[in-house]
């Protein structure tokens, strides 16, 4: 590799790191989130407006199921990153480069869960005042994420998000572990 794409890939690393979450203030992590759930849940609700409608339907379903299942929705993307990475690794496509973008890919679809799952939940809070708004929500579900890392201690918000997100993501999770039984039900009648 060249010796100035290697420093470059270095400096990428370390501060897309966990160390630079831990590291920054509390107002800076609640800035970030607020930022990056308003970027990654507008462009879900611009191109997939439908899908976030069905989501919040199936999170308002059953919201504290949709908590288990958005825990296993976490788990399956996790495991699938996992597996992905330690087969590029095994077939020796491993490395600094590879590293840093296995970093920034988890991270990317982290935020797009991130910012479903608070699309989502920010959507039933307005709901709850009226009419459903998912533009409104997606501010709202913005606050939220931001509130959690600007009032709560580090692990604290850390736990805050992921059960917020886990409401959020869990009912659509729920409708597609669920959905091969449902089209076999709708097969025998």
């Amino acid at each position: 590799m060249i010796p100035g794409v290697r420093r470059l890939v270095a400096v990428a690393a370390q501060s897309v790191g966990p160390s630079a979450v831990v590291d920054a203030s509390p107002a800076v992590r609640a800035a970030a989130s607020f930022v990056l759930v308003l970027l990654f849940g507008g462009a879900l609700l611009y191109r997939y407006g439908a899908f976030v409608d069905r989501s919040v339907d199936s999170s308002k379903e059953r919201p504290l199921v949709s908590v288990v299942y958005g825990a296993i929705g976490y788990g399956l993307v996790g495991f699938v990153c996992l597996y992905a990475y330690t087969q590029l690794f095994r077939l020796g496509l491993g490395g600094e480069v590879l590293s840093t973008v296995g970093v920034v890919v988890v991270a990317c679809i982290a935020l797009v869960l991130a910012g479903l799952g608070f699309l989502v939940v920010g959507t039933l809070l307005t709901e709850l005042n009226g009419q459903r708004q998912p533009w409104s929500g997606l501010f709202v579900g913005a606050v939220v994420s931001a509130v959690a890392w600007l009032a709560l201690p580090l692990l604290a918000s850390v736990v805050a998000w992921f059960v917020v997100t886990a409401v959020g993501i869990g009912g659509p999770t729920r409708k597609w572990v669920h959905a091969s039984r449902a089209e076999r039900v709708r097969a025998e009648q």
